[in-house]
């Protein structure tokens, strides 16, 4: 995908431990999903080996930054006020988002699986203009076997 320059692209996680099935961690997503209006949503189980139980979202959210204003706001406070306010919805303290040294990304990371939301977000990374998780924007297909990986 690719995005504007102006657009703040926000990759969520989120972890519902307390639900038995699928059907309760869709209706728990659910006005969240209608809300932040994700343009790619993953949802699945947790593996039952892994570290996190229950089910588990990736949500990848576009919203643009807002405007420069009168006072020539810079990109890492108009990145800012954007978290801000997303965290605030997810019910996670703004407090914790560490943005980089440009001002263009960052990441919020809930350490106190006590200060959980309603949604079970724990994890947001933002960068300005890409997807956190793929910042050049090229595709994620390999065509390499990965024997030298073995």
């Amino acid at each position: 995908m690719h995005f504007s320059s102006d657009d703040l692209v926000c990759r969520i996680a989120c972890n519902l431990e307390q639900v038995h099935t699928a059907e309760e961690a869709m209706r728990a997503w659910l006005p969240l999903v209608s809300e932040l209006q994700p343009v790619s949503a993953a949802f699945e189980a947790a593996h039952p080996d892994g570290l996190r139980r229950g089910y588990l979202a990736d949500l990848l959210v576009v919203s643009p930054l807002p405007e420069d204003g009168a006072g020539g706001g810079s990109t890492r406070s108009r990145l800012l006020a954007t978290v801000e306010a997303l965290a605030a919805r997810l019910g996670l303290d703004p407090a914790g988002f560490v943005a980089d040294e440009d001002g263009v990304g960052g990441v919020l990371d809930v350490k106190d699986e006590n200060d959980g939301s309603p949604y079970g977000a724990y994890l947001i990374l933002a960068l300005t203009g890409a997807d956190p998780l793929n910042p050049g924007g090229e595709e994620m297909d390999y065509e390499d076997t990965g024997e030298d990986l073995l």
